[in-house]
C-alpha cells in the first residue's frame, strides 16, 4: 500500500534537523599512549565526511570533549577514534544524530578499530579509502580505483606514477605532474562488529558482539556457547581472523553469495574447526550495507532504458529506510531484509501535480520498489533489483 503525505511531513523524513551545535563526549577504557589524538568525525546519511575535528589526547585522561558549531542539515551521524602514527588504536561504532541530544556519547573499542578498509581524510577534501592488495595496497576512492604496488621504505607506486608515501601519522600522495602533494590523515572507518556469520549449510552460526561471540555448532542437545570475545587479529592479505581454542573464524572484504538466494552478502566467512580440520564455508554481515552509501541513479526500468531527457529518479538507503526523488514528487519508505529476501514497503509519496508521462513513470519506478525481493551488485558496481528472476530496476552511482 503507498501512502501520499504532505510535502513538508516528506521533507522533515528526508531531511535531518537544521543547523546545530552538538558537543561529543568521547571516552575510552585503556592506557592512552604519549602522542595519541582524538579525532572526531560529522557524516552524512550515505556516511560522507562533512566535518572533522582532531585533538592531542591527555596521556592522564581516558576523555576528549569535541564541539562543533553550525552543523550543517545534512548531518547524519557521530564517530570517533583514538590515532597514534596514523593507525587506529580504538573507535566508536557510528552514533546517529536525532535531534534530540546536544551532548552525545561515544564510547571507543579496541575492536572495532578491526576493519578491511581504512579512510583517510586528505587535504584536498576528499576521502582515500584503501585496502590490502598483493604486494601493495588498493585505493578504492577517489575514483578510479588504483593499486599501489610496494617500491621502497614505506612508499608505493601506481600505474600512472602516483606515489603514495607512509611516514606513519599521514600519507602523502604525489602526482607524476607538477600538481601539489596530497597529504591525508587517518579517520574512523565503518567498524565491522558487531557481525553474524552462518555456514552455507546452516550448520553453525556466530553472532560476533564486542565482548562476547555466540556459537551456535551442531550440538545433540541442540544448545549455544558464549565465550568471552574470540582473540582478533588481522592478516597481512587484510583478512579478519577470530580465534578460541577450539576454531577459527576468517572473514574476507568479498561479495557471498549462497545458491539460489535473492541476496548477497558483504563478507565471506570460512570455519575451521582445529580438531577435525573440518573446513565450512559461509557468508556474514547485513546485505543492505550494499545499498548504502551514495545515491543510486535509475538506468532502466523492467528493461527501458532511462533516457537522457527523462527526469532522475533516484534511490538513498540509509538506517533500514529509503527515500529519493521521482520525476515530480518525493518518496519515502523502509527496506528490510526478511526471510533471506529483500523487501521496501510502506511506501509514501508527496503529492505534486505531474504531467500523465512522468506520473507513470513514478508510478513504474513505485512498482518496480514494490515487486523486488533480490539484488545484486554487477560487475561495475551497478545495482540490479529483481522480483524472482526478472530484472525491475538498474541503478548506478555517479
Amino acid at each position: 500500500m503507498r501512502l501520499y503525505l504532505a510535502v513538508i511531513a516528506v521533507l522533515g523524513t528526508v531531511l535531518p534537523v537544521a543547523a546545530r551545535d552538538v558537543t561529543a563526549s568521547v571516552q575510552w577504557d585503556m592506557t592512552t599512549p604519549p602522542g595519541a589524538e582524538t579525532v572526531t568525525v560529522v557524516l552524512n546519511s550515505a556516511g560522507d565526511l562533512l566535518a572533522q575535528q582532531r585533538l592531542d589526547a591527555d596521556p592522564d585522561s581516558n576523555t576528549a570533549t569535541h564541539s562543533f558549531t553550525a552543523l550543517p542539515r545534512q548531518a547524519g551521524s557521530l564517530q570517533a577514534g583514538l590515532v597514534l602514527d596514523g593507525q587506529l588504536l580504538a573507535q566508536s561504532a557510528r552514533l546517529q544524530l536525532d535531534g534530540r541530544s546536544a551532548a552525545p556519547e561515544l564510547a571507543l573499542h579496541p575492536i572495532l578499530a578491526l576493519g578491511f578498509r581504512s579512510l583517510w581524510a586528505c587535504d584536498d577534501d576528499t576521502v582515500l579509502t584503501l585496502a590490502p592488495a598483493d604486494q601493495g595496497l588498493r585505493a578504492i576512492t577517489p575514483q578510479p580505483a588504483r593499486v599501489f604496488l610496494e617500491h621502497d621504505n614505506d612508499s608505493y607506486i601506481a600505474d600512472d606514477g602516483t606515489t603514495l608515501h607512509d611516514d606513519g601519522p599521514h600519507i602523502t600522495l604525489t602526482a607524476s605532474d607538477d600538481a601539489a602533494p596530497v597529504t591525508c590523515a587517518r579517520i574512523p572507518a565503518q567498524p565491522v562488529l558487531p557481525i553474524n556469520a552462518f555456514a552455507a549449510d546452516e550448520s553453525w552460526q556466530i553472532e560476533l558482539g564486542l565482548e562476547q561471540a555466540l556459537i551456535t555448532l551442531p550440538r545433540p542437545d541442540g544448545d549455544q556457547d558464549i565465550v568471552d570475545q574470540m582473540k582478533a587479529r588481522r592478516t597481512s592479505d587484510g583478512a579478519l581472523v577470530f580465534d578460541t581454542d577450539a576454531m577459527s573464524l576468517r572473514l574476507t572484504d568479498e561479495y557471498c553469495l549462497l545458491d539460489n538466494a535473492a541476496i548477497p552478502y558483504p563478507v565471506s566467512a570460512v570455519l575451521t574447526r582445529h580438531v577435525s580440520s573440518v573446513v565450512s564455508r559461509g557468508c556474514a554481515g547485513a546485505p543492505l550495507r550494499l545499498l548504502q552509501g551514495r545515491t543510486w541513479y535509475v538506468d532502466s526500468l523492467f528493461g527501458i532504458r532511462h533516457g537522457p531527457n527523462i527526469p532522475d529518479l533516484t534511490l538513498e538507503v540509509a538506517n533500514g529506510q529509503i527515500s529519493g526523488r521521482l520525476a515530480c514528487n518525493l518518496y519515502v519508505g523502509q527496506a528490510a531484509i526478511v526471510d533471506g529476501a529483500l523487501s521496501f514497503t510502506e511506501l509514501g509519496t508527496t503529492r505534486l501535480a505531474c504531467p500523465t508521462a512522468q506520473r507513470n513513470l513514478e508510478l513504474r519506478f513505485l512498482d518496480a520498489l514494490e515487486h523486488a525481493d533480490g539484488f545484486d551488485i554487477g560487475n561495475r558496481g551497478e545495482l540490479i533489483l529483481r522480483s524472482g528472476p526478472v530484472t525491475t530496476l538498474t541503478a548506478r552511482r555517479r
